[in-house]
Formats: C-alpha cells, structure tokens, sequence
C-alpha cells in the first residue's frame, strides 16, 4: 500500500543509519493525548496484531488527503509542518496492507479533543446525555466503543459531521526498504515571536 509519511529530517536520518524507525511519543507534540493513542494502539492489535517487541506506538502516514490519493504538494506543506527553517523529509513508502490501520483524519481530531463521534447535532446531545448519565467505570468503554466509528472511511458530510476524504495510516514500524522515493523540504512558517526563545 502506498502511502506518504512527513518527517523531520532527523528520522530519516535515523532510517538510513539504523534501518529501522519507531515511534517515540515523548518527543511527540501529541505526547498528552495518551489516553487517545492508548486507544488507537489497542484498535491496532485488533486489527493488525501486536506490534514488534520494543515499539509501543505507531508511525504515521496519509493515504489520502482531501479525496485525493497522490504524494503531498510540499507547497503546501512547507506552511503546515514546524517552523522556518525546519527541514523535512517526505517519504513515499510501501507497507504492506495487512499492516496497516486505516483511519478518518477529522474523526481523529475529535477524538484527539475527547469528543464522542456522531452524525447529527442531534445524536450528539443524545450521545452526551447518554455519556454523562453513565457511571464513571462505565463512560470509558462508551467512548471506546464510539471512537470505533473513526474507522468507518465511507464519505460522508452533512454540514455536521465530514469524514471519508482525509484518511491517515498508522503502522508498528517504518524500515528503510519501505522507503521508495523522497522529497526534502523547508518550512516557511514564521516562528512566533513568545517561542523564539523555546
């Protein structure tokens, strides 16, 4: 399966030197969302099985980005990814299926904000009404359970909920062999001046 992963320069790097590269979530931005990747690693091992020995979350790639399946226009992308002057690399790679999970971007930002997913204003109040009238041992695999519709990939936009053109691939491991072709670039996003001296 072909799909397209963003990096920082360094991982690729890392990939040419060891082979091999595996998710470290406390170097992540998103490493505070751990109770989310804790669920998208379980659905993982449902799916796909349990990852190699040492790796306990998954890389990243996009199989599709706003309906379309090709590589990443890196004019774009160089104002979506760090900071200017940061450099990275965009690596079109091949995972084979069945070791992929497939998964709908804009349901995962829900998720990502502890959102339960829904199709209608109104079945939202209704899931909230439900969740909230939920003893707290129960809640937890209420939202489990609802999170799973993030891998329903069938399009769907109704002016409240949108899903099926965004779609994301995590997998256990990126190796070098994987990689087939890439594409470096240079941020262009001003670094705001509170952060510069982070």
């Amino acid at each position: 399966m072909i799909l397209w992963t963003i990096q920082p320069i360094e991982v690729y790097e890392l990939i040419q030197k060891s082979g091999v590269y595996h998710c470290i979530i406390e170097k992540s931005f998103l490493a505070d969302y751990r109770d989310q990747y804790d669920w998208l690693v379980n659905s993982m091992k449902t799916k796909i099985g349990p990852p190699p020995c040492g790796v306990s979350y998954p890389a990243w790639a996009w199989y599709m980005w706003e309906g379309v399946r090709k590589k990443p226009d890196l004019r774009r992308e160089r104002w979506r990814n760090g900071w200017k002057g940061d450099r990275f690399a965009c690596m079109e790679i091949d995972i084979p299926e069945k070791d992929v999970v497939l998964s709908d971007f804009d349901s995962w930002s829900i998720i990502l904000l502890n959102g339960l997913l829904s199709d209608s204003e109104e079945e939202d109040v209704s899931l909230e009404k439900e969740y909230n009238n939920l003893l707290e041992m129960d809640q937890k695999q209420y939202r489990d359970n609802n999170w799973e519709r993030a891998f329903n990939l069938t399009y769907f936009d109704n002016g409240w909920a949108h899903r099926g053109d965004s779609i994301q691939a995590t997998f256990w491991e990126l190796r070098k062999e994987d990689i087939q072709n890439v594409r470096f670039f240079t941020s262009a996003i001003p670094k705001p001046e509170y952060l510069k001296d982070r």
